[in-house]
């Protein structure tokens, strides 16, 4: 069954179908979309950027195939997810991946390391994973794969492979999309994995995640909880 028609038939689902390159990753723009980064200032212009960003998702679009068809069915758990705005998502990434290292983060007792990952992650992070982290997810046994690539890039790349199983099961014309504006590789099986959830699970934590971070865009969802 569809979700009501507040916001969602306008902007945000118009761009998730047929302008993805306005919410690509850029690690992926730049290597699909190299003339991207060399457009210059005249791409700030907005009937340029317009035009630009038609031919650009056009190509993107070809690259779908058969799943290049729009999205209209909002029904699965994961769409809040998939089509929010990519710093919203992106945020979402680093939230859920610290939840995943919070036992690590919940067992500092330094004040040197207190105050590096306070400043490392922002305070209200850091309370939120500290305080209410446990009782959405105990963390992962061993952290130290990913505490190897620094505690905020380690908590990036785990959130982002923990959206990508979020809308694993999704219907394909979604998965797609939505993997686009993760970055590279997130969808790859080692980094999707990396949690040890199922797709389900996965869903279920980082609509818990973005529910803390943003309420009232999941309330635009009012089936999806």
């Amino acid at each position: 069954m569809n979700t009501p028609r507040p916001a969602l038939q306008s902007a945000p689902l118009q761009r998730f179908n047929l302008l993805p390159s306005l919410e690509l990753h850029p690690s992926r723009a730049a290597l699909w979309l190299p003339q991207q980064a060399t457009a210059g200032d005249w791409l700030a212009a907005p009937a340029a950027a317009r035009q630009w960003h038609r031919q650009w998702s056009a190509l993107l679009l070809e690259r779908l195939q058969a799943d290049a068809q729009p999205v209209r069915d909002l029904a699965h758990a994961a769409t809040p997810l998939a089509l929010a705005a990519p710093a919203l998502l992106q945020a979402t990434a680093r939230h859920a991946g610290l939840l995943l290292l919070g036992k690590n983060l919940r067992l500092r007792i330094k004040r040197s390391e207190v105050s590096a990952a306070r400043e490392a992650l922002g305070s209200a992070a850091w309370d939120w994973v500290c305080l209410e982290g446990a009782a959405l997810h105990p963390g992962l046994a061993d952290a130290r794969p990913w505490l190897r690539l620094g505690l905020a890039a380690g908590a990036d790349l785990l959130g982002a492979g923990l959206l990508a199983q979020s809308w694993h099961d999704a219907p394909a014309p979604l998965r797609r999309r939505a993997d686009w504006k993760l970055p590279l590789d997130a969808e790859s099986p080692a980094s999707r994995e990396a949690s040890g959830m199922t797709s389900p699970q996965a869903c279920r934590l980082c609509l818990q995640t973005l529910h803390f971070l943003e309420p009232e865009w999941l309330s635009s969802f009012p089936t999806i909880h």
